[in-house]
C-alpha cells in the first residue's frame, strides 16, 4: 500500500531547518478597506509549496510613519515561508507583493508597499530569531482563513499562477496603488497617471532614412571643436533620443494594444498625460481633477486586467 504524499506545509512548520528562508511584505491599507484581519491569520490558498501569514500591527500614532498618509490606515505584515534557498524566498516574496499589489487594484482599494529596501520584500532566516528572522512555528492559535474572501481569492488568483513577476509591472502597479493613499487631488492625479510609464516600452521608428539624418548630425557634432565636450555628450545623447518615439507615443500605443475595443480610451490617456505635464512643468491644474482621475483609474486597472488575465472583481465605473 503506497503512502500518501506529506504536506509540504506540515514540512515547514515541523521542520524550520529544512526550508529555513521566508520573505515580509509589509503594506499599509487605505482606511476604508475592511480587509477582515483582525488578528493573525494563515491563509489557505492554491499553492501548497509555501506558508502565506498574515500579521496586523498596532495603529502607529505618528502619521510620519504613513510618510504623510491618513494615520488610520492600516498596517499589516504578510510572510511566505517555507524555502531552501535565499534566491527562492526572494523570488516569492516579489510574486506576493504583485499578488497583494493585484487584490487592492482588482477590488479598487489603495494599497502601499512599506519598505526601505532596494526590493518591497525583506528575505530572512526562520532559524535566526533575532537576527532578521521572524522565529515563527505554526500554532493551533492562529485563524486559518478561507478563500472566500475576496481579498485573499484575489491574492490567490496571481499567487498560485504560473507566472514570473515583471520588474515593471510589480513597479507600475506599486505607483497605481499607493497614489489612492495621497492626500490632495493633484499628487493622486499625477501617481496614477504616471503609473503607466514603467509599462511603456518607447520602440524605435522603423526609417532607414531618419537613423541616418540623426547619425550624420550626431557625427558632426562630434567634429565641432568649438562646443564643450560636457554639452556635445549632452546634445547628443538628446538626439539619440530622436530615434525612437516619445514616452507619451509609447503609453497611447499600449492602451490601443491592451483595450482595441475603447479608442475613446487612447485620447483620455494622451489628455491626462497632457495635464500631468502641465502640473510638473508649469504648476498648473484642472478644475476636474476627481473625475478625470476615476477615468483614468477605470482605464489602467482594465490593463492590468488584460495583462494578468485575471477579471477586476470590481468592474469599471463602479
Amino acid at each position: 500500500m503506497s503512502r500518501s504524499k506529506p504536506d509540504p506545509r506540515k514540512i515547514i512548520s515541523d521542520s524550520p531547518n529544512r526550508r529555513p528562508y521566508g520573505a515580509k511584505v509589509g503594506i499599509v491599507l487605505g482606511e476604508t478597506d475592511e480587509s477582515g484581519f483582525d488578528g493573525e491569520a494563515s491563509l489557505l490558498l492554491n499553492d501548497k509549496e509555501s506558508i502565506v501569514r498574515i500579521v496586523p500591527l498596532k495603529e502607529e500614532k505618528d502619521e510620519s510613519q504613513f510618510r504623510g498618509r491618513r494615520k488610520t490606515a492600516k498596517k499589516l505584515d504578510v510572510y511566505v515561508e517555507g524555502f531552501a534557498t535565499a534566491g527562492e524566498a526572494e523570488q516569492k516574496g516579489l510574486k506576493l507583493s504583485l499578488a497583494l499589489l493585484w487584490a487592492a487594484i482588482s477590488r479598487k482599494h489603495p494599497l502601499l508597499l512599506d519598505y526601505h529596501t532596494p526590493l518591497p520584500c525583506m528575505v530572512f532566516d526562520r532559524t535566526q530569531q533575532g537576527r532578521g528572522g521572524s522565529g515563527f512555528m505554526m500554532s493551533v492559535s492562529f485563524r486559518v482563513v478561507m478563500s472566500s474572501s475576496s481579498m485573499v481569492e484575489r491574492i490567490n488568483e496571481i499567487f498560485s499562477a504560473d507566472l514570473e513577476v515583471d520588474r515593471q509591472l510589480l513597479v507600475s502597479m506599486e505607483l497605481f496603488a499607493s497614489a489612492r493613499l495621497e492626500t490632495t487631488e493633484r499628487s493622486r492625479f499625477v501617481g496614477l497617471v504616471s503609473s503607466l510609464e514603467p509599462l511603456a516600452k518607447r520602440n524605435r521608428y522603423p526609417n532607414p532614412e531618419l537613423q541616418d539624418l540623426i547619425g550624420s548630425f550626431v557625427e558632426q557634432l562630434s567634429n565641432t571643436a568649438s562646443i564643450p565636450d560636457n554639452i556635445r555628450a549632452s546634445v547628443q545623447g538628446r538626439i539619440r533620443e530622436l530615434e525612437r518615439e516619445s514616452i507619451s507615443q509609447a503609453i497611447k500605443r499600449l492602451v490601443k494594444e491592451h483595450l482595441p475595443e475603447n479608442p475613446d480610451a487612447v485620447s483620455m490617456i494622451d489628455e491626462a498625460y497632457n495635464i500631468r505635464s502641465k502640473i510638473l512643468h508649469e504648476g498648473a491644474s484642472d478644475a476636474d481633477l476627481d473625475r478625470k482621475s476615476q477615468e483614468i483609474e477605470d482605464i489602467i486597472r482594465q490593463i492590468y486586467s488584460r495583462i494578468l488575465k485575471h477579471d477586476l472583481f470590481v468592474p469599471p465605473n463602479q
